[in-house]
C-alpha cells in the first residue's frame, strides 16, 4: 500500500483510460490481490518468480537458487514480451539487480527505466564505508548497473536533483509524480492532529521523528502524532516510545487504503526521511489543504514544499529546528491556515492532466 504502487497504478489507469494498450507484468506478485484496483482493460501477468523466497539453508544453495530464478525470470519475461509486442517498456529502478536482463529484451520496444529513488539510495557503496575492500566490490556493482542503465532509451526520474545526478547519461527527463486522488473536501485545520505517512525503515527517519516528538510533546500535550505505516522497525519505534511515555500521544498506525481521511482528519504533515526519491506523501497532504514541514532532504521536499509560503523546509536531520517548526504552526493558527490554502493553490501543479502529458508526449515522440 506504499505510495509507488498508488502512483503507479493510477498511471496504468489514466494510460488504459486515454486509448492505451497497457500491460502489467509482475514477477513476485503470486496470489496476493494487487493493493491498488486496476482498470478492467489493463492485461496483468505475473511470472511467477518469487526471489523473496531464498531463506534458509547455506549461501552456496541461496546463490544456486538466485540464479536458477533468474533464468526462469529471463524466459518467462522474454516470452510474455514477444507475445505482446510493445512499442514501449517502462521499468523501474526497484528491479536494479533485473536490469541487465530487461535491458535485453528483444524486440522494438522504446525502453524506458523510471526511478523513483534518488541516485545514491541504490548504489551500494556506501553501504561500505570504511570498508575498502567491500567498498570496491561494491563499487564494481555500482558500475555495473550503471552501465545497464545507459543501455535504455531514456531514464525518467522524478525531480531534477536526480536528473542531474546522472550526467553520464543522454537522455534523461524529468517527470513528477501526478497526484493520484484529488479529494473534494479540505482539512479545517482546527484538529489538534499532526499525520506521517511511511514505510517504518531507517529512510524514513522516524526514529528522528520520536526524538522530534518528544520535544513537541513537552511543549504541546494537547496535540498528538499518528504514523501511518508498516516496517521493520515497529517493534523498537513502539519500544521506545514506551520508554519516553509518549503512548498517548504518539500512534503508530498500520498502512490504509484510506489515507485520504486521515489526512483530511489532520492539521499538519510532517516528513522526516533521510532521502526521498519524491514525496508522493506532501503532495498528498497539500491536495487535502494541509501544510507540510518536511527536513530539507536529497530529494524532493524542496521541490515540491514552497518554504515559508505553503510549508517549512528544515536542515536535514536538525530534530530541534524541526520541533521549532513544529510548534510554531501549533501556536499560530492564522499562519497555518495561510499556508494550507496556498499549498492547496501550489499542489495543483501537479494534478494529472498536467503530468500525464509529459508521458502522453514522450511515448509520442518515439513511435
Amino acid at each position: 500500500m506504499g505510495g509507488l504502487d498508488r502512483v503507479m497504478s493510477y498511471k496504468m489507469n489514466y494510460l488504459a483510460q486515454h486509448g492505451h494498450e497497457v500491460h502489467l507484468i509482475t514477477y513476485e506478485q503470486g496470489s496476493h490481490p494487487v493493493s491498488f484496483p486496476l482498470d478492467e482493460r489493463i492485461e496483468h501477468t505475473d511470472v511467477d518468480v518469487r526471489f523473496f523466497t531464498r531463506h534458509g539453508g547455506g549461501l552456496v544453495k541461496r546463490v544456486r537458487q538466485y540464479f536458477e530464478m533468474r533464468r526462469t525470470f529471463k524466459k518467462r519475461v522474454f516470452a510474455k514480451v514477444k507475445e505482446i509486442d510493445p512499442d514501449v517498456i517502462v521499468t523501474l529502478t526497484d528491479s536494479y539487480t533485473l536490469l541487465d536482463i530487461l535491458m535485453k529484451i528483444p524486440g522494438r520496444a522504446y525502453r524506458v527505466i523510471e526511478s523513483h529513488v534518488e541516485r545514491n539510495s541504490f548504489q551500494k557503496r556506501f553501504d561500505f564505508k570504511g570498508k575498502p575492500v567491500l567498498y570496491q566490490v561494491a563499487s564494481l556493482f555500482d558500475r555495473y548497473i550503471t552501465r545497464q542503465i545507459k543501455r535504455a532509451d531514456c531514464l525518467v526520474t522524478l525531480t531534477q536533483h536526480d536528473a542531474d545526478a546522472w550526467p553520464e547519461l543522454k537522455f534523461v527527463k524529468v517527470i513528477a509524480n501526478p497526484l493520484s486522488y484529488v479529494p473534494e473536501k479540505r482539512s479545517t485545520l482546527d484538529n489538534k492532529q499532526i499525520i506521517s505517512v511511511g514505510r517504518l525503515e531507517w529512510q524514513k527517519g522516524y526514529d528522528l521523528l520520536l526524538e522530534v516528538w518528544k520535544k513537541v510533546h513537552d511543549v504541546h500535550p494537547d496535540w498528538t502524532l499518528s504514523v501511518f505505516g508498516d516496517g521493520f522497525h515497529r517493534e523498537s519505534l513502539e519500544k521506545k516510545t514506551r520508554e519516553y511515555a509518549l503512548e498517548a500521544s504518539l500512534k503508530w498506525e498500520h498502512a490504509t487504503p484510506h489515507i485520504f481521511d486521515r489526512y483530511l482528519e489532520s492539521s499538519l504533515y510532517v516528513m522526516s526521511s533521510r532521502y526521498e526519491g519524491f514525496g508522493l506523501v506532501l503532495t498528498e497532504a497539500m491536495s487535502c489543504g494541509v501544510p507540510c514541514i518536511s527536513f530539507n532532504c536529497p530529494f524532493g521536499p524542496s521541490d515540491i514544499i514552497k518554504d515559508g509560503e505553503d510549508g517549512l523546509l528544515v536542515p536535514a536531520n536538525d530534530v530541534q529546528r524541526m520541533a521549532d517548526s513544529i510548534c510554531r504552526l501549533i501556536e499560530d493558527e492564522q499562519l497555518r491556515k495561510s499556508m494550507g490554502e496556498k499549498a492547496l493553490h501550489n499542489v495543483q501543479r501537479y494534478a494529472p492532466q498536467n503530468i500525464m502529458q509529459h508521458w502522453e508526449v514522450l511515448f509520442a515522440d518515439h513511435k
